[in-house]
Order: structure tokens, then sequence, then C-alpha cells
């Protein structure tokens, strides 16, 4: 495990601001003092997992422990920090509510940096590294959006006693193979192609069009096992039916899903809740916010969302 001190972790940010990609960052202090953001990396069987430590406001009423926000396929961590048009994401609003949050980009995606052996990397590879990181700072709460909420399941299979409580925001459906889907070649990294983005993530009424482009340009390939694992083709990422006494006993499950979503729609929302035995939560049936997508962690109004999730997550008990 490695670290980043707070004049390195200060360049790195300063970086993403300049290429577009965070609309701010903290001040951090001079070395040696406490700063409210700090980056380390973890590793398990595949190479290093960056991670961004936001601490709790001071100003929060109540600390609330931790939570890990998992990002999903084409995307990274700062998903979770800022929005296309320039509003502050989830981290930041989670933070404000008291909570230590501890935002990650997949090992050979984002800040993590690009290996040569990050193409073979697998769903369970990256669990692996998920649970070091739970190992480390849990219990915790997880978030997980997409396929990042299926690496959230696998994850709490593994540790449910590390885990608070699983938000899941339009989990990967993976229980059957999703209709059209053709395997992804191996040894070649997985990308987004510009109208499919348009068409999966960025079609919704919510979605802030006039700040595509900046969207599209923080979009990221990534490993073709974890696509294939993702839309159903292989099992990696199939709940395991030996644990299914977990969800909503041992482990607190909130799952959230759009109408509108292309990516996830809503008969395979089903098939997942069903594998689960939980109820699913929809936008605009059960909330009353209507128009979203796939990606309504980062639409207009998610800040609804987000203070409904944390809300929830804060009734849970902690382990």
């Amino acid at each position: 495990m490695r670290r980043l001190d707070s004049r390195v972790a200060l360049q790195v940010a300063s970086l993403c601001v300049a290429a577009g990609v965070l609309s701010a960052v903290p001040t951090l202090s001079r070395a040696g003092a406490t700063a409210p953001m700090t980056e380390f990396f973890m590793q398990a069987t595949t190479t290093p997992m960056y991670v961004q430590h936001w601490r709790a406001d001071a100003a929060a009423l109540q600390k609330k422990g931790p939570v890990i926000l998992i990002h999903g396929g084409s995307h990274t961590g700062t998903g979770w920090t800022t929005t296309p048009d320039g509003r502050p994401g989830w981290a930041f609003l989670f933070t404000q509510a008291g909570w230590d949050v501890y935002v990650v980009d997949w090992p050979g995606v984002g800040r993590s940096g690009v290996h040569p052996r990050n193409v073979e990397d697998s769903p369970v590879e990256l669990v692996d590294t998920l649970q070091a990181l739970l190992k480390r700072v849990g219990p915790a709460a997880l978030v997980g959006h997409s396929i990042g909420g299926a690496l959230a399941f696998k994850l709490a299979e593994r540790e449910p006693e590390l885990v608070r409580a699983l938000a899941a925001m339009a989990p990967a459906s993976t229980e059957s193979v999703r209709a059209g889907s053709v395997p992804a070649p191996m040894g070649v990294p997985t990308s987004t192609p510009r109208e499919g983005a348009q068409d999966r993530f960025a079609s919704s009424h919510r979605f802030p069009k006039e700040a595509f482009d900046n969207y599209f340009s923080s979009l990221v390939a990534y490993g073709p096992k974890v696509r294939n694992a993702a839309v159903g083709l292989t099992g990696e990422l199939r709940v395991d039916p030996g644990r299914r006494e977990i969800w909503g006993r041992r482990v607190p499950v909130l799952f959230v899903a759009a109408e509108l979503d292309k990516t996830v729609p809503p008969d395979r929302v089903e098939e997942t809740a069903k594998a689960l035995g939980v109820p699913v939560l929809f936008l605009e049936r059960d909330w009353k916010l209507p128009g979203h997508g796939h990606m309504f962690v980062i639409e207009r109004e998610t800040e609804k969302i987000a203070a409904r999730v944390e809300a929830w997550l804060s009734q849970t008990p902690t382990k």
C-alpha cells in the first residue's frame, strides 16, 4: 500500500482540475497537518487501486462512519465527486452529512493507472481489491452504481459482517444474458463509443446534455472480462444463491432504479431483485422523481436522490 503526501495530492488534484475532471478540490494545509482529503493505494491480486478519502465535514452534527463509493464500467470515481455541469457530487454531499467517504478508481482505470495486465483483470480481482479496502476501513456502508453495484453485492457476500448496509444504484443485471450482447474480445480493453454513450448514458430528460462533451471526455476503457460478466455472458457477478439469506437481514439493501434506464431496463432490474429477494424502488413510481436514466447519480436533481439514499443509510444500525 502506498500513500500520497499532501503536496503530491494537491498536484494530482490540480491536474484533474486542469483537465476538466474535477470542478473543485479541497484546500490542503501545510505538510504534516490534517487535510480534509487524502489519497492512497490499495493492492490485492492485481495492480494497485487508487482511493480518495474525504473526511466528514467538521460542521456535521453527527459523525456517521465510513462509506465506500464504487463506480461503474466506463467511468471512474470522479463521477462521485462532480457532475458534468460542475455541481458537487455525492461524495461532497455525504461528507456534509457526516460520513467519511472513500472514492475508488478500479484497478486499471483513471487515477489507478493502466497497466498491460489490467486487460486480463476479472471481476474477482476487482472484488479482491475492494475487500482489502473494506477490511482496512470497515465496517462500512457501500454505495455502488451500475457494475459497481454488482461488485458491491459480491463484496458483501464475502464480508457481510463488515458491510453496514448496501445501496445499489441501477446495478448491472447479470443473472441472464442481455439480449443482443456479443462477447467483448479478450486482450482488448472495452470502451464506449460516443454514439453508445449518448444513447445508453445520456438520453434521459435529466441528463445535462449541454455538458455531454465534458462527460464523454471522462469515460475510460476497462477489462473485457468485467464487461462480459456485467451483461451476463459469464457468471462471476451473478448472485450466489447459497448466500441469499444475507440480503435484507444481515445486510440491509436499498435497490434504486430508473424507469428510463436503457442500460439496465426495468425488466432486467426486476430479475436481479428477484435473485436477491429484495424490493426495487423506482425513482418516478416511488419517489416521484421522473425523467431519470442510468446515470441518475450525475443527472440534474441527483441531489434529491443522494439525500434520500443518505437518509436511508443513516437509519441503518452500525456494526
